[in-house]
Order: structure tokens, then sequence, then C-alpha cells
């Protein structure tokens, strides 16, 4: 009831006590930039791009980008409760083959920069707008880019103007909330642009007590977490030509408390300190040929400190043991400029250079430091062969100081306008992705794992498909209506993944596991009309079973549907918007193989279906103060159910984590533009 009647007062509060104008929204046309030629709007582009607006990201009350994301299509997330970070999914394909850009440059996580990115360690209220392109993007941005590309485009001064917001939230987790409890986010953000200089700087503080759930006594389902996030931007720009230098830094304090045992507790830190440099550029030298530049370094440094705490004294002390005290560092350093050259109106062509350069050092690095070099040359051709025909193809050729890589990884996109109000994109793109540093050189071994790097793996190999018809009717009344089908198909030759290691079960490592494949299609619409706002969409994704080739009685896929959903209502009067989003995750089947009396036989797993709702509002009052109020995780989903029987890196079977369970925040945002 307390729940109930805290979620009734907050929506109360921004519907009735102010009654003042809602804000003003203008429609304009998406305007993007990931892998463009010029920045252009969305229904120009030859790739199919979605965007996520700053807009949106306020409107759910998101401090982290998870709390968006999760209701994407096509994009899923897993919890990894040991270590404290999130694993997206997209198309069916692990994060390792989806590249992560802050800006159009690589960012660099716990695993280095071409694997597995944990998004929530990004600032999100310096986020202007995030653009998502699914389909292979290999030849601009290289093989880990297979599933796609995920660009953070981060917020710059406005020009001519002093910029200033304050934004405080609060926010349960589940029904724990106060001091040390719940989560309490405070973020600062000020800019200023005069004549040809621009200059901007924000500051993150958010603070997550952890969730108790079913634990017992200082154990926790979900740590505590800190962070720190801070950037700053300076650039300067004259005419059609400009340049900036940005600095993010990250600090993050994760802490897994031990339960007390013979008078004593393990308690772990996990502390991550990153810096990352960029330095870009942008320059016209002819009205026909523009260039960009980008130069960036990032030090990434994860420690794990464990100590003994006595229960009688509270003392502590530094714990002995494998894997209980550890400092890993990845450096990663990306160079990367591209020439756009306009040869007629129909025809431009871009050449790049993209090099990037890793090390790799620390307890858990095999033999001290290790580096690996990729390096690429590609270029590509927008070609209008007809006023209804854009063709784009484009090549790239890769040297890497590791393994050898194909000749040429090629790759062409195509759109045609079939009418005034359809089109239809189709893309192709060659993958080649070497194994990253982590998956070669990295071991952890401690009380609760045995993870060992493979210097025996194979590079993968990847070819990918995808398509989409897009539908978009307007009338003079406002009445918008957008309509997509999209399918894909995905096929990795040397597919990288978790296995035991052979000879020795009790330790696990990367394996190839020769070929993998992920096929589905997508259908969504939007419907907008003055205050309303209805978008929609089903999808089916197949994921390949490797044991269909040595069992006959194994689907060569397993399906599993997801269904979204979101309505935005402007109450005019009333001053009040509306926000509700909702996200069906079907079941997820998968084979495994298992002990039958002593016979290896597949059987069929799966992870249960469960269901995702937030709803928030929000209310402008007068020109610089705005409230956000809402619930999140509608249907208090904490865990769903999976049948497996076999362990993986961190669990088997069981309960896997989803959320914490039904949480209300409120926040209130102060911005000054003049």
């Amino acid at each position: 009831m307390e729940r109930e009647a805290l979620s009734v007062l907050l929506l109360w509060v921004c519907a009735n006590v102010f009654g003042q104008d809602s804000l003003k929204t203008t429609r304009l046309e998406e305007v993007v930039v990931t892998g463009q030629f010029e920045p252009q709007s969305a229904r120009k582009s030859v790739y199919q791009v979605r965007t996520i607006p700053m807009e949106k990201l306020e409107a759910r009350g998101a401090v982290r980008l998870q709390d968006v994301l999760n209701t994407e299509l096509n994009i899923r997330f897993s919890q990894d409760m040991a270590l404290g970070g999130s694993n997206l999914t997209m198309q069916g394909l692990s994060g390792q083959n989806v590249k992560v850009l802050i800006d159009g440059v690589p960012l660099v996580g716990r695993q280095g920069t071409s694997n597995e990115i944990n998004i929530n360690q990004i600032n999100v209220n310096a986020i202007e707008r995030i653009e998502i392109i699914e389909g292979p993007m290999s030849v601009v941005y290289g093989a880990d880019a297979l599933a796609g590309v995920i660009n953070i485009i981060t917020k710059k001064s406005v020009d001519k103007k002093v910029e200033a917001s304050v934004k405080l939230h609060e926010e349960t987790v589940g029904t724990e909330y106060g001091v040390g409890a719940g989560i309490h986010n405070q973020a600062l953000g000020i800019g200023y642009s005069s004549g040809h200089f621009r200059y901007r700087a924000d500051f993150n503080h958010n603070y997550f007590g952890g969730w108790q759930g079913n634990a017992t006594g200082r154990d926790k389902q979900w740590h505590p977490k800190k962070q720190f996030m801070a950037s700053g931007l300076a650039g300067f720009e004259r005419g059609a030509s400009s340049v900036y230098y940005r600095l993010d830094y990250l600090f993050e304090d994760i802490y897994n408390p031990g339960v007390f045992q013979g008078g004593e507790a393990l308690d772990q830190h996990y502390y991550t300190n990153r810096f990352m440099h960029q330095f870009q550029g942008a320059y016209s030298l002819s009205p026909k040929l523009q260039g960009n530049t980008a130069v960036a370094y990032t030090d990434y440094q994860r420690e794990t400190q464990s100590t003994i705490v006595n229960e009688t004294t509270g003392e502590s002390y530094l714990a002995s043991g494998a894997g209980l005290q550890d400092v890993t560092n990845f450096n990663g350093l990306t160079f990367r400029s591209t020439l756009q050259y306009k040869v007629t109106d129909r025809l431009s062509v871009q050449p790049g250079v993209d090099l990037n350069f890793e090390s790799g050092s620390g307890g858990r690095i095999k033999e001290g430091t290790q580096y690996i070099g990729d390096y690429a040359l590609f270029a590509s051709a927008e070609w209008r062969v007809h006023p209804a025909i854009q063709v784009r193809p484009g090549v790239r050729l890769v040297y890497n100081t590791v393994y050898a890589a194909p000749p040429v990884i090629p790759s062409l996109n195509t759109k045609i306008v079939l009418g005034p109000q359809q089109d239809l994109r189709l893309s192709y793109g060659r993958g080649f992705r070497a194994p990253s540093l982590r998956e070669l050189y990295f071991d952890f071994f401690d009380a609760s794992h045995a993870i060992e790097g493979n210097t025996d793996l194979k590079a993968e190999l990847s070819h990918s498909f995808s398509g989409s018809w897009n539908y978009r009717f307007s009338e003079m009344h406002g009445l918008i209506v957008t309509a997509t089908l999209g399918g894909f198909y995905n096929t990795i030759e040397n597919m990288i993944g978790y296995g035991q290691k052979p000879g020795n079960s009790l330790i696990t490592t990367y394996l190839n596991i020769e070929r993998y494949k992920t096929t589905g299609i997508t259908v969504g619409s939007s419907v907008k009309r003055k205050a309303l706002e209805l978008t929609g969409g089903v999808g089916y994704t197949g994921r390949y079973n490797q044991l269909s080739e040595s069992y006959d009685d194994v689907a060569g896929f397993a399906w599993s549907p997801e269904a979204t959903a979101s309505v935005t209502y402007r109450f005019i009067r009333a001053g009040l918007d509306m926000f509700f989003t909702y996200k069906f995750t079907g079941k997820t089947p998968f084979y495994e193989i298992v002990d039958d009396n002593g016979t290896q036989v597949p059987r069929l797993a799966e992870q249960d279906a469960f269901s995702w709702a937030d709803l928030s509002a929000v209310k402008q009052l007068g020109k610089h103060i705005s409230l956000t109020a809402g619930i999140r995780n509608l249907f208090d989903v904490t865990a769903v159910n999976n049948t497996s029987v076999s362990s993986g890196v961190h669990s088997g079977g069981g309960a896997r984590p989803v959320g914490y369970g039904r949480s209300y925040f409120f926040s209130i945002n102060y911005s000054l533009t003049k």
C-alpha cells in the first residue's frame, strides 16, 4: 500500500499543483552523423538509423543508459552480479560485435576496446542524443561493428549563449530508500559560447545503495555503487572549420560486502578510473572537399581490492590469496581521418584511415604487458545511380599485428525510393574480428572463478545481410504515420565464446565454436498527431543451435519473440506530459549437452519471458524549472527462471537477475540559457 500511495502522490503533485502550459515542442527532421559523409536527415541516409533524443532520456528519468535502451527493440541486457556490470546483445549477437562510440571514438571498458562495454559507465546527463545503426558497419568502423553501432553524441555549448543546468534525482531501489539506500544523483552542466570559441563542463555524481533482496546479513543481491563522472570541452570554430579538445573522466567504486563467517568477512571493492582524451577537427579545403580527423587516447584502470573485516572490532586488513588483489590496465590509442570529395552532384567519395592500438597489463594479463594493433585503410562512395536509387559501396584493407586479415573487406548499402512515401534499404557487409587482448591473454582465478585466456584462438570471419522497408504518411492536420519492416541474417565463422577448457573441465576459457548464425524480422509503426504519439514494434529473433550439426532432433534455430510499445500524451491545459513505455521479452530457448547415464545428449532449456514497463510525467514550471516523477519496473520484476543445468562463467540454471523491483523516482531540473 505504501508504494501505491507514493506513486499516486507523485503523479498528483505533477498534475495538479501547477497549472501552466506544458513544454512546447516542434517536430524537426532528425539529423544524424554516424557513418555519414556529412550531417543529414535520417530519411535521406542510406543506413537505417534510430535516434534517441535528450528529451527522451530526461522524460524517462534515466540515471544510466540501460534505463532507456532496455525497452528498445532488438536490444537485450544481462546482468553480471559478480562484477556489477551490464552486458548487451543486438540482433542476437553479444556486445563484442556491437561498436560503442563516444562522438565517433571507440569506448574502452573493463574488457578492452574490442569487447563488451558496460554502457552504464557513461554520464547520461551529458548526452545530446544516441544514434543506433543496426546491421553491418564493418567497412566504416571495423569488424566489431558487425551487429551495429551505438554512437553517443555529447552535448556541445549553444551558439553565442550561456548555458547552465542543475539536476537532483532521488529514486527508491525497490522498497529500499534513505541514507545509504536508494539512488541519489546530482548533475551540473555549464556551457559558454562567444565569437569563435565554445566551452562546456559537465559533472555527475551517482550513488546506488545496492539492493538487499533475498540476501541475508551484510550481503546484497545488487552491489552498492558510487560513480563520479566529469567532462570538459574547449573548441574553436571559424566558417566551415572547427576543432575541439574533450576530456572525460570516470571513477567508479562497486562494493561487495561479505557475510561474517567465523567472526570475519571478505569485503571487495572494484575501482575503475578512466581518462578519455579526444582531439577532433573538421576542415574545409574547398567547396567540394572537406575532412574530419579524430585522435583519442584512453587510460583505463580496473582495481580489485579485497579486505578481511573483523566482526568484533570492525578492523580490516588486506586479504591474501589468488585473485584477491589486482590492478589491470588497458590503454587505447585511436587515429581516424576521412576526406569527403564531391565529384559531381550525383557522386561523392570518402577515403579514410582508421588506426587503433591497444595495450593491456596487470596481474591477470599473461606475461606482463600485451599489445595488439589494428590498422586499416577504407574507402566508400555514395552514387546516385538514378533519382530513386542511391548506392554506397565500400572496401576496407586491414593489417592486424596478431592475425592475418582477408585481403579486402567489402560492403554494399543501397537505398531505393519506391515512391513519395516509401523506400527500401538493403545492405551487405563482410567482417573480420581478431580476438581481443582479454580473450587471448586474460587469466582470472579466485575462489569462485577459473577463467583462462586462449592464445590459440582463430579470428572471426562473418557475412551480414539486412534490409528494411519504410513507409511514411503525413497530412495537413498534423497526422504522421510511419511503418517499418526489417530483417537480418548474420553468419560468423570461428565465433568466439565461453567453453570448458579441453582436458580440464574445471577451467572456463574462450573457444572458437566454428559457426554461429542469427536471423530475425522486425515490424514497427508510429502514429503522431497533436498531443498524442504512439509507437510499437514486434521482433522475432533466431539464434543458431550449434548442436544441430551433430544431432538430428535439434532444430537449426531457437526463436525468441519480443514486443515494444510507448505512449506519449501532452495535457496542454494541465501543463503535463505523460510517458509510458513497455517491452515484452519472450522465452529464450537454447540447447545444452547433459549427461544421461553416461551418455552425452542434447537438452532443450529456456529462459522465461518477462514484461517491463515504465511510467513517468514531466511538468515545466515557468521557463527554467521542470519536475519529473515516475515509476520504473511497473510489474515488479526481479528475476526470471532459467532451466539450464550447465554452469556458465558466473551462473548456471535457476533465477537470472533482471531488476530490483518496482521503484519510484522524482527529479527537479533547473536550466538556464541566455
